[in-house]
């Protein structure tokens, strides 16, 4: 009986019975086996199927095992695959060669199945260790981005709320205000998203529960105020509708954010961001935010909720953003609901995302 994660492992090996007979020995241990008869062959199915590891033969007609490795270590997809050699004894002289090109262990002709087993079994697992450690490496790497990124607009709103109380007067206490919220915003959101990262078991996850759009969406309109008035811009917005939907207000309030941060600083000055809410055809509730800026090219949309994805400093690509559109659209997605990107009429951009709705009584 395999396993419940197969692994699937290639076997090259010009020989069909040596072939047969070493596929016997893995599928009998629960591993899913990909056979390959010359070199070409292995790089052919390798490019479509990602193997888990590979057993390789060291002599083979055309292209021999030495090449195929060193194809396999140049080529990102596989780079990182173990390679085993299977090779004859009288040819260990020439095991420096295939350590070099990339292999990382030999079994010899005739082999022992239990030796083989033993060192498949013990590479599948260093490989396993590897990707582990590389993926924490990347997700703290991305926690970095994030933070820094998510931090950014409530600390800009703190300087400028300074700016404020500095000048006295009428905008004192206006200026005290905004920067208790910003300050709010920045300890909220090192509670909430830095303490799901804590618990890798909770790092895709988010508390939902039944919630309102517009006590979230105006504290956003209200603490992004003061910047659209230093840029001669100004926020309206619509609530044409408040149901009841699934979501996490801190989730959706960083995506608002994030929204309305990049339509403030793409935006030509002057001009208005409106942000709407209202219940669609689908019955969900749809919130939108748009702008008057050069909107998205077709050619780039297909990477606008990508992360890492910038545009090319011209006007026509600046609401590629980076990490926001990317954060927005994970943030979304683990309250199951689901966010796009539309031209607005007459020009400019809208972005526009729905949650699921909330059964039951409405809140009170």
């Amino acid at each position: 009986m395999k396993n419940a994660d197969t692994t699937l492992i290639l076997v090259v090996d010009d020989q069909p019975a040596n072939v047969q007979a070493v596929a016997a020995l893995l599928a009998r241990d629960g591993y899913d086996v990909m056979p390959a008869l010359s070199g070409e062959q292995a790089l052919e199915r390798s490019a479509k199927r990602l193997p888990s590891l590979v057993l390789l033969d060291m002599r083979m007609p055309r292209m021999d095992g030495f090449e195929v490795c060193a194809r396999l270590r140049e080529d990102p997809r596989t780079a990182d695959v173990p390679v085993i050699f299977l090779t004859a004894a009288h040819e260990r002289e020439t095991l420096v060669e295939a350590f070099r090109k990339g292999a990382v262990d030999y079994v010899t002709k005739p082999f022992v199945a239990e030796e083989l087993l033993a060192r498949v079994r013990t590479h599948l697992e260093l490989k396993r260790a590897r990707d582990h450690l590389a993926l924490l490496a990347q997700e703290r790497a991305d926690l970095t981005q994030i933070v820094a990124h998510d931090l950014k607009n409530p600390l800009a709103g703190i300087l400028f709320a300074l700016d404020m109380v500095e000048r006295g007067g009428s905008e004192l206490e206006e200026g005290v205000r905004n920067i208790r919220g910003s300050v709010d915003r920045c300890l909220s959101f090192i509670d909430s998203y830095l303490g799901r990262w804590a618990n890798s078991r909770e790092q895709r996850s988010v508390e939902l529960a039944p919630m309102r759009f517009g006590a979230v969406l105006k504290a956003s309109v209200r603490d992004l105020e003061l910047n659209a008035q230093r840029r001669n811009m100004r926020i309206e917005l619509a609530v044409e509708d408040d149901p009841e939907v699934i979501g996490n207000p801190t989730a959706v309030r960083h995506v608002i954010d994030n929204l309305l941060s990049n339509a403030l600083r793409y935006a030509p000055k002057g001009t208005a961001i409106e942000v709407h809410c209202a219940v669609g055809r689908s019955g969900m509730t749809v919130v939108s935010v748009s702008d008057r800026g050069p909107g998205v090219p077709a050619e780039r949309r297909p990477q606008l909720f990508k992360r890492y994805s910038r545009g090319d400093g011209s006007d026509t690509v600046q609401h590629s953003s980076g990490l926001g559109l990317a954060i927005s659209k994970e943030e979304i997605e683990r309250m199951n609901g689901h966010i796009w990107y539309s031209d607005r009429d007459g020009g400019g951009a809208v972005f526009s995302f729905v949650l699921p709705a909330a059964e039951g009584e409405p809140l009170r």
